[in-house]
């Protein structure tokens, strides 16, 4: 009784913070957000958050969760542009999601500058705990990322990457 009241509280706590949000949203722990002027984070249906998930955002940034996703505990999702998480997708805990480079860097006779891309997340993804998917990727429908992989480059669909960087090592997988 206790818990299902807490998690109704913190519900509300982060429905404050979203710009839109769908039905049966579930929040165990208001976590962290860092909004930026102009950023959005939309949620979509049937979404469970868990406790400590960091939502940090630039100015004019978005952040969107399908419907039926699952966030696990401390997953940090930063958005400088845009992250963008598909439908039925399970993240596990401890995942990082980085659209940018943080800092400008170039190479001799370049003009440093921070580089910026969005990362897209198709449907039915899997993202096993401490994986960390940088800017710029996107991952394909039904893909599965290893635990600790660290994703430089696009996954394509119905594959399991790990490793770092990450590379296909099984093609045709399935999940449920």
């Amino acid at each position: 009784m206790r818990q299902e009241w807490w998690d109704r509280y913190t519900t509300w706590q982060v429905k404050k913070e979203l710009t839109s949000y769908g039905k049966n949203l579930r929040a165990r722990n208001p976590g962290d957000f860092y909004l930026g002027k102009g950023a959005e984070v939309h949620v979509g249906d049937d979404v469970l958050i868990e406790r400590k998930v960091r939502f940090s955002l630039g100015d004019n940034a978005r952040i969107s969760i399908g419907d039926r996703t699952y966030l696990g505990d401390f997953t940090n999702l930063l958005a400088v542009q845009e992250v963008s998480l598909g439908k039925d997708c399970a993240i596990s805990w401890h995942v990082l999601f980085m659209d940018t480079s943080s800092h400008p860097f170039g190479y001799r006779g370049q003009i440093p500058k921070t580089q910026i891309a969005p990362i897209r997340i198709m449907d039915h993804v899997w993202i096993g705990c401490r994986a960390v998917i940088l800017k710029g990727v996107t991952v394909g429908e039904g893909a599965i990322i290893a635990n600790n992989a660290v994703v430089t480059k696009d996954v394509p669909p119905a594959t399991l990457v790990g490793g770092n960087p990450a590379r296909v090592i099984k093609e045709d997988i399935i999940w449920e």
